[in-house]
C-alpha cells in the first residue's frame, strides 16, 4: 500500500497517509502516517510500516541498478534523476526524508500536479530495507520473500515460469492486522495462473469470478452478469514519415479532413465516433480532463476544406506513388474503418491503398519495424492521465512508430508536466493534443470500450482500466 490510494473515479484516498501538505511554491509535501499499517509475510513476520520504508523504496526506484522502466515518470523529485543516472552514487540525494517514523518530506524538483495520483502506483510503493536485505536477493521472487503492507499478504506461491502445469497458483490471505484498523472482507483469494488460457471462456463456465474484457469479446458475452463500462481506447491513424508523400503537411491534413467519423462509426455499429485522442474515461484527480481541456478537437468532415489542403500540396506531391501504400490494422474493426477512409480518398484524389489485416505479432512486428506507410492503432493509457496517450508521440519514445518530431510538442508536453495547477497543466495537454491533431499525426477514428463483468452475487470488486489492477479489499460474495 502507498501513500494514497486511487479510487474509481480518479480521486485519492488515504494510503498509509493519513494526511499531508503543500507548500505555497508546490515543492514539498509533508505526509502524516498512519501508526496502525503493518508489514506481514507468512512466517508471522511483522513491523509497522514507517517513513523509513518509502525513503528505501524510493532510493531502490532511482538507482541504475534496479532498472525501474518507469523511474523517469518521478523525475520531478529532487535529484532523482542525477541518482538514476549514475551521476552520483549517493541514494540519500533524493528529496525523500523521514522526519520520524511517521512523517515523510517529498521536495521536488518543479511542481507537478500529477504528483499525488502517482504517489498511488506501483513505482512508489514502500520497501522494507530490512525484509529485503535479509531475502539475500530473493525479494519478491516467492511468498517466504515477500512481505505486504496492504490487504493481503502471499500465503503461497506456486509457479514455475518454464513448465505450464495446472498447480501455477497464487494464494493470498487476508492481512488480519491491518483489517483491524480498516476492515479487509476477503478471508482470502486465489489467482490461477494459465498463461495459454481462454479467459472469457473461464469466467463464462464459472472458473473466473471477473473477467476484463473489448469490444469484440463482450459481444461474446450472455448472462445476468454485473458489468461496469469504461470509455478509454482511441482508434485512430498514424502516416509514416518515412514515406515521401507523408512527408507532406498538407497532404496529411487533405486525408484527416476527409475523415467522416460519424459514418464510420454508424457503419461499426458499437463504436462512437472520436472528438478527440485522449478519451472521456481521463481525469486528472477527480476532474474530468475532456471537461477542462475541450471536447472536440478534430476539425469537421469538410470535402471543401480537404480540397484546399489538397491543392496546396499537389505541387510537391509524386503522383507515382498515388497507388500501393499500405494500411497495416490489428482487427477486421479497424479494417472496415479504413475501407470508407480509402473510398473518400479515392473519389476525391485518386489515392489508393492496400489494407493488411495482420495477427497481432505480425502487426506488432510492423509496427516495431516500420514496415508500413499507414497503421490503424489503438491508443491506451498504462496510467490515469492525459500523458499516457499523448507521450507515445514524443521523439524519443520507442511506440513512436510514425517517427512524429515536434519541439513545439515536446515543449508543450514539458510545460504541462510541471504546470503549478491541474487547469493550467490540462491548458497545454490540449495543446499537445491539437497540435498532434492539426499536424495529422494521429487520426481519431472512433472510441472503443473496455468493459469488465464480474458474478451478480459479487460486489464492491473495483478495476482500473488503465494500470488493469483489481482490488478485492472490499469484496463481498453473497
Amino acid at each position: 500500500m502507498g501513500l494514497l490510494t486511487a479510487n474509481a473515479d480518479g480521486s485519492l484516498s488515504e494510503g498509509v497517509a493519513s494526511d499531508y501538505i503543500v507548500s505555497n511554491d508546490g515543492l514539498v509535501y509533508t505526509f502524516k502516517l498512519r501508526q496502525d499499517v503493518y508489514w506481514v509475510d507468512s512466517d508471522e513476520f511483522e513491523r509497522q510500516c514507517t517513513a523509513r520504508d518509502f525513503v528505501y523504496g524510493f532510493q531502490r526506484l532511482f538507482l541504475p541498478e534496479t532498472s525501474a522502466p518507469r523511474a523517469s515518470e518521478y523525475y520531478c523529485i529532487k535529484n532523482s534523476r542525477a541518482l538514476n543516472m549514475g551521476e552520483s552514487p549517493d541514494a540519500s540525494i533524493i528529496g525523500v526524508k523521514a522526519l520520524g517514523d511517521f512523517e515523510l518530506e517529498i521536495t521536488l524538483e518543479y511542481p507537478n500536479p500529477r504528483l499525488p495520483a502517482l504517489l498511488a502506483e506501483p513505482p512508489a510503493m514502500p520497501c522494507c530495507e530490512e525484509f529485503f536485505i535479509d531475502s539475500q536477493g530473493k525479494y519478491g521472487l516467492s511468498a517466504e520473500c515477500t512481505p505486504s503492507n496492504g490487504a493481503f499478504y502471499v500465503y503461497a506461491w506456486d509457479y514455475d515460469p518454464y513448465t505450464i502445469t495446472d498447480n501455477n497458483n497464487l494464494i493470498l490471505r487476508r492481512n488480519s492486522k491491518n483489517s483491524e484498523s480498516r476492515k479487509v472482507y476477503p478471508s482470502g483469494l486465489n489467482f490461477f495462473i494459465d498463461e495459454s488460457g481462454d479467459h472469457t471462456s473461464d469466467f463464462l463456465n464459472g472458473t473466473n469470478t471477473c473477467v476484463a474484457v473489448t469490444d469484440e469479446e463482450a459481444a461474446i458475452i450472455k448472462g445476468d452478469y454485473a458489468c461496469e463500462e469504461y470509455k478509454n481506447i482511441t482508434v485512430g491513424l498514424i502516416f509514416h514519415r518515412g514515406f515521401e508523400l507523408f512527408k507532406n503537411r498538407n497532404f496529411r491534413q487533405a486525408l484527416s479532413v476527409l475523415t467522416n467519423r460519424r459514418t464510420i462509426s454508424k457503419a461499426l455499429n458499437h463504436f462512437s465516433p472520436a472528438s478527440a485522442i485522449v478519451p472521456e474515461e481521463v481525469s486528472m484527480l477527480d476532474k474530468s480532463y475532456r471537461e477542462l481541456a475541450g471536447s472536440i478537437l478534430t476539425p469537421k468532415y469538410s470535402t471543401e476544406s480537404a480540397r484546399e489542403h489538397y491543392e496546396k500540396a499537389l505541387p510537391k506531391l509524386n503522383k507515382d506513388l498515388f497507388a500501393g501504400a499500405r494500411i497495416i490494422v490489428p482487427d477486421e474493426s479497424a479494417a472496415e474503418a479504413v475501407g470508407y477512409l480509402m473510398q473518400e480518398w479515392q473519389r476525391e484524389y485518386g489515392f489508393y491503398c492496400v489494407v493488411e489485416t495482420l495477427n497481432e505479432s505480425e502487426y506488432r512486428a510492423r509496427l516495431k519495424s516500420g514496415d508500413f506507410e499507414l497503421a490503424a492503432v489503438e491508443l491506451t493509457g498504462s496510467y490515469n492521465s492525459p500523458s499516457a496517450y499523448l507521450e507515445c508521440f514524443r521523439r524519443e519514445n520507442a511506440a513512436n512508430y510514425s517517427k512524429f518530431a515536434s519541439s513545439e510538442f515536446e515543449e508543450l508536453m514539458n510545460s504541462a508536466e510541471k504546470a503549478a495547477d491541474l487547469a493550467e497543466s490540462a491548458k497545454l495537454y490540449a495543446e499537445a493534443e491539437q497540435l498532434l491533431i492539426d499536424e495529422a499525426a494521429f487520426v481519431p477514428l472512433y472510441y472503443k470500450n473496455e468493459y469488465f463483468y464480474y458474478n451478480k452475487d459479487c460486489t464492491d470488486i473495483i478495476y482500473n482500466p488503465f494500470t488493469k489492477n483489481i482490488y478485492f479489499r472490499d469484496a463481498k460474495k453473497f
